[in-house]
């Protein structure tokens, strides 16, 4: 079986920097780590450097994607966003189910796409 070396982006998969992964991962380990000790309700916790990395691998996945997404969308999501927020600031007497019910749907189809 030969060893032969597969290219970084082989199959069109995009270049990670992955110096930079593994020191957000090991600031994500020390982050957590003093976090559960300085809390007593998590004495005992553990925390796994493998969940930080693949935590990390999991932003920076979901960065390469956001930056897939075409400008137009990202400014629709925006709107919609901002509409939903201001549907949320509306008195309690406003009916905003529906309308919200709308923007909610076409802000999951904008983002699976």
């Amino acid at each position: 079986m030969p060893n032969a070396p597969v290219p970084a982006a082989a199959g069109g998969m995009p270049k990670f920097n992955r110096s930079e992964i593994m020191k957000a991962a090991w600031a994500h380990y020390r982050r957590a780590v003093a976090y559960v000790a300085s809390n007593p309700y998590l004495r005992g916790s553990v925390v796994r450097f493998g969940d930080c990395l693949k935590a990390e691998w999991k932003r920076a996945k979901a960065q390469v994607a956001k930056a897939k997404l075409d400008a137009a969308v990202v400014a629709r999501i925006d709107a919609l966003k901002a509409e939903i927020l201001t549907l949320d600031c509306k008195p309690f007497g406003v009916r905003i189910g529906a309308e919200r019910r709308a923007l909610v749907a076409e802000l999951a189809t904008l983002e699976v796409a």
